[in-house]
């Protein structure tokens, strides 16, 4: 069941009038068995790789929980899995397309997410941190939530389990918030992600035609691309979840609004990056043992990310670009702070943030290139030749209507992406617009709902003839 359908938005509605109505103490067990018949509408052949998952985390944290040797033994055994899954899934081991088809339904959606959630867990009750779960559909359901089990946010069970297990009482305002984000999450995905992809695809999939400006414009639109579709997934996840009283924590900050890369950090994939921070860097000795090994940590902190999302070495090289980025900010600080004194720059002035945004992007999106190249050389190729053609007049000589959208296209792209802008920026100015909507009488907050709707039926990309593109980080 996807994300993005009819089926989904009925099923769910269905799920919420039976959720309100059903005994309070109960209500946990209606959305256990939603998740268990969500998850098996892929495939009941993934349940194979997530019981596994669940059965060996769930007796190690039971039983076994203070023994160090069975936690690595059992984190192990599960890397492994994951990593042999990804292994055979990439076109690493050169077997045929067949074969690799037959192979990648094997891999269990979101196996990537669950691991790490599975990982916190036992890391967790063996450091004392939290409590082992003695129930084991209690645990199964923290593990199989459907909301979040495609593509997170990664969730720790400290801060999960009292919003899945406490009674929910009905309540409006909660129910309707719910359903704005749910919007915002399709509106990001089917207007904005979702046409980007179709110029990213054409330039991307013809980059030898393409030189200078192309090459930039299709990259920027990566970047707002993979923004919108992992972010709208992650609001339809999170707004979901509130229809029925549960609140996940935000896995977004507006990252394109960083003013370095560590910044970008704490602001892009919240939920990946403190799990990166507390069950990687720190454990590996953090910033506790000098400089050098500092670095060397990050090194190989952003190196276990670009594993973590893929086994080619293009991710790998991504990761490697994300570290370096860090270790080079750090070390040239210095240089920095002496061209703003020259400058007569003040720290968080206007010229600052629009600099360091500016530049932090840019630095994010050649990264971006690699991710989404199938090959070094080909990420290499495009982002060599991103500067050897001076070519701006494409941006009003019409070009642009070549690669793969019309020119009303253009403007509809243009248009939400101002859109989104403006939410971010207020966002940034804690001003919440849910809140402001919700404060409205019944007919104006219910009438901006159909409005949305209505607008995403009008301006998503979507109709005969067109498949609309998976979640990305489904993929992981």
């Amino acid at each position: 069941m996807d994300f993005i359908s009819v089926t989904y938005l009925v099923s769910l509605f269905i799920l919420l009038i039976l959720y309100y109505l059903i005994p309070k103490n109960r209500q946990w067990i209606s959305l256990l068995v939603f998740s268990i018949f969500f998850y098996t509408l892929f495939s009941w052949k993934m349940w194979i790789f997530m019981l596994f998952t669940c059965v060996t985390t769930f007796l190690y944290a039971r039983y076994l929980r203070y023994s160090r040797c069975f936690l690595f033994a059992t984190i192990l055994l599960n890397i492994s899995i994951l990593l042999i899954l990804k292994l055979i899934s990439s076109d690493l081991l050169f077997i045929t397309s067949h074969n690799l088809n037959r192979f990648a339904v094997l891999v269990p959606i979101g196996i990537s997410f669950y691991t790490l959630q599975s990982i916190a867990y036992m890391v967790d009750v063996y450091r004392n941190d939290i409590q082992a779960e003695n129930n084991f559909f209690r645990y199964l359901f923290f593990m199989t939530f459907f909301p979040q089990v495609l593509q997170g946010p990664i969730p720790r069970y400290a801060d999960l389990r009292e919003e899945l297990f406490r009674e929910h009482c009905f309540l409006e305002d909660e129910v309707v918030k719910g359903f704005y984000l749910l919007l915002w999450g399709f509106f990001q995905k089917m207007v904005i992600a979702d046409r980007c992809n179709l110029v990213v695809n054409q330039i991307f999939d013809q980059y030898t035609m393409y030189e200078g400006f192309y090459l930039i414009l299709g990259a920027v639109l990566y970047s707002i691309q993979l923004y919108t579709d992992f972010a709208g997934c992650v609001c339809i996840a999170t707004g979901s979840a509130q229809m029925f009283g549960i609140c996940l924590k935000p896995n977004f900050n507006h990252p394109y609004f960083a003013i370095s890369i560590k910044d970008f950090w704490r602001r892009w994939h919240i939920s990946l990056s403190s799990f990166l921070r507390d069950y990687v860097y720190i454990p590996l000795g953090g910033n506790r043992k000098g400089k050098l090994l500092k670095y060397v940590n990050i090194m190989i902190t952003f190196l276990v990310s670009g594993i973590w999302h893929g086994m080619g070495l293009h991710f790998l090289i991504w990761g490697f670009l994300h570290g370096f980025y860090q270790v080079a900010g750090e070390i040239l600080q210095p240089v920095k702070n002496f061209l703003m004194k020259i400058t007569n720059t003040e720290k968080g002035s206007v010229t600052h943030l629009f600099v360091s945004r500016c530049f932090t992007f840019f630095l994010v999106m050649i990264a971006w290139v690699f991710f989404r190249a199938e090959s070094v050389q080909k990420a290499v190729y495009i982002v060599f030749h991103m500067f050897t053609k001076f070519n701006p007049w494409i941006f009003v000589s019409g070009e642009l209507y070549t690669l793969g959208i019309k020119e009303e296209e253009w403007g509809l792209l243009l248009l939400s992406g101002m859109v989104m802008l403006s939410v971010a920026l207020l966002h940034e100015r804690k001003i919440a617009i849910r809140d402001y909507f919700i404060k409205q009488p019944l007919f104006f907050k219910w009438g901006v709902l159909l409005c949305l709707i209505f607008l995403i039926l009008i301006t998503g990309v979507y109709g005969p003839g067109y498949d609309s593109a998976q979640f990305i980080y489904g993929g992981f």
